[in-house]
């Protein structure tokens, strides 16, 4: 005999079939819901909308890395994390977990919905949309140099099923705010003699000893002359602004008398004017005039201040010379702290460096990820038979080489001059456009994305102009990741 409790719960099982086989649709096909709504069919359901499905008992960890010895705080020397989001505020740091020697690490929980990524335990409901902004402070009073450190978001493998989370490893430093120059001499098969090299170490090179760096090649820095100018900016960018990544400079400009930068700056044969007597310092022996300008310059060239020089262009002979020794050098005083892959090599140069790093950069893709061809002597040979015309060899034949288009490595590529060096038959301000113009057309670029150019109005050509515009091209091809500092309340 069925008992009335066990009825009622047949009854109730019964209609429920029931309401399931009414409340079947056409999947994919338009349907109406219970409540009149037009909907659409999906796995057996009449839908009007989806609701967004967030994600929950995500994890990441950030591990901190720096020389305990070095810590000047005598009772605390624990590093403290301050953040945007996920459990941190910019106001009072959470203690980080001493792991290992030199090691600290700090683990969030989060989740993620399509509002973005918080805290999973936290009363700080604050929502962060795309980075995770951090910076590390000693006994949460000590607080770093440079720019925060980032984690973009969202990130793979952060949830429960992957047993290795993703781990952030960070290299912050406290105290230094200037770099240091540690010039060497090298012997040079490639180019000959003995020549002295440029080295710039950055601010946190000695301080914290666990990091590594990208590296520029320069052209034209000179141990002990107008180069020592330019480590304060580089400092300024790095520590005291922090709108730049730290990186080293290797730089060349050990030149022999004569017209050696002629040669070593130019990556193919061509001629030139050089003086008939004396040198340029001197006005080719006071033959030209204190303020020429460049239609006079080249008339007294060709006429009497002047005489054709031909010039054999030794240009990837210096490029060997610093790959493969320079640069090697460089490795062994860094105690191997540069990173030397492609995406962490840059090249740089002024006028006739300019020219060579956008030669450098076109010619072996493979190696620089980075450039710099700032009021690049694009012009570069004069014309062989006029002398008072150009002939664009890096744009005429270099850029437009075929070869050179093909299966190329990510770059960014800046270049840049002043709009008083337009002038004929050099036109350096025109064709540093128009080179710009052709590589953003090539596929694999695209301008602002990773290839700029900029024009300065009233700027000339002088390596004070150089200078003083070094900064916008770091900012670009290094920026850092976050802003500068802990945001003012």
């Amino acid at each position: 005999m069925i008992k009335r409790s066990e009825a009622l719960q047949i009854c109730c099982f019964v209609s429920i079939l029931i309401w399931d086989v009414d409340s079947v649709c056409n999947e994919t096909l338009s349907c109406v819901t219970q409540d009149g709504k037009d909907g659409y069919c999906m796995e057996g359901q009449c839908l009007t909308e989806i609701q967004s499905r967030p994600r929950s008992d995500l994890e990441i960890r950030i591990v901190a890395k720096y020389p305990e010895i070095n810590i000047k705080e005598i009772k605390n020397k624990m590093l403290y994390i301050r953040g945007n989001g996920l459990g941190l505020n910019w106001t009072t740091g959470k203690k980080m977990t001493k792991t290992s020697t030199d090691t600290w690490e700090i683990n969030f929980n989060f989740t993620s919905s399509d509002d973005g990524f918080r805290c999973q335990d936290c009363s700080n409901n604050i929502i962060i949309t795309k980075k995770l902004e951090y910076r590390i402070l000693i006994a949460d009073k000590t607080n770093m140099v440079g720019g925060n450190f980032v984690v973009d978001l969202p990130v793979s493998m952060p949830s429960s099923y992957f047993h290795e989370k993703p781990l952030f490893e960070v290299y912050p430093w406290f105290y230094s705010k200037e770099g240091h120059i540690s010039n060497f001499t090298i012997h040079s098969p490639e180019i000959g003699k003995e020549r002295q090299i440029y080295l710039y170490f950055p601010p946190s090179f000695n301080e914290n000893t666990y990091k590594t760096y990208p590296n520029l090649l320069v052209f034209d820095l000179y141990p002990g002359d107008f180069s020592e100018l330019l480590a304060p900016i580089v400092d300024k960018l790095l520590a005291e602004t922090g709108t730049t990544k730290e990186f080293i400079i290797i730089g060349y400009g050990d030149y022999q008398p004569g017209h050696e930068r002629f040669y070593l700056l130019t990556p193919v044969p061509g001629t030139f004017l050089t003086c008939a007597n004396g040198t340029f310092y001197d006005l080719c022996d006071n033959c030209l005039p204190i303020n020429y300008t460049v239609d006079e310059y080249q008339r007294l060239m060709i006429e009497k201040c002047g005489k054709r020089d031909n010039i054999e262009g030794f240009g990837d002979r210096l490029l060997n010379f610093f790959l493969d020794k320079v640069r090697p050098k460089a490795q062994e005083l860094a105690n191997d702290r540069i990173l030397i892959d492609q995406p962490n090599t840059g090249v740089m140069g002024y006028s006739l460096g300019g020219l060579m790093s956008c030669y450098a950069a076109w010619t072996r893709s493979s190696i620089f990820g980075l450039a710099a061809c700032q009021s690049p002597s694009l012009w570069w040979p004069i014309n062989n038979t006029t002398l008072n015309s150009c002939d664009f060899d890096f744009i005429n034949n270099t850029l437009r080489d075929q070869s050179f288009q093909q299966s190329r490595f990510p770059q960014k590529i800046v270049l840049d001059a002043g709009s008083e060096e337009s002038a004929s038959p050099y036109r350096l301000t025109q064709s540093t456009v128009e080179a710009a113009k052709i590589i953003s057309k090539i596929p694999g670029f695209t301008m602002n994305r990773n290839v700029w150019v900029n024009i300065y109005p009233g700027a000339s050509h002088n390596f004070l102009e150089w200078f003083s515009r070094f900064w916008t091209v770091c900012q670009t091809l290094l920026p850092s990741d976050g802003a500068p500092q802990i945001p003012r309340s």
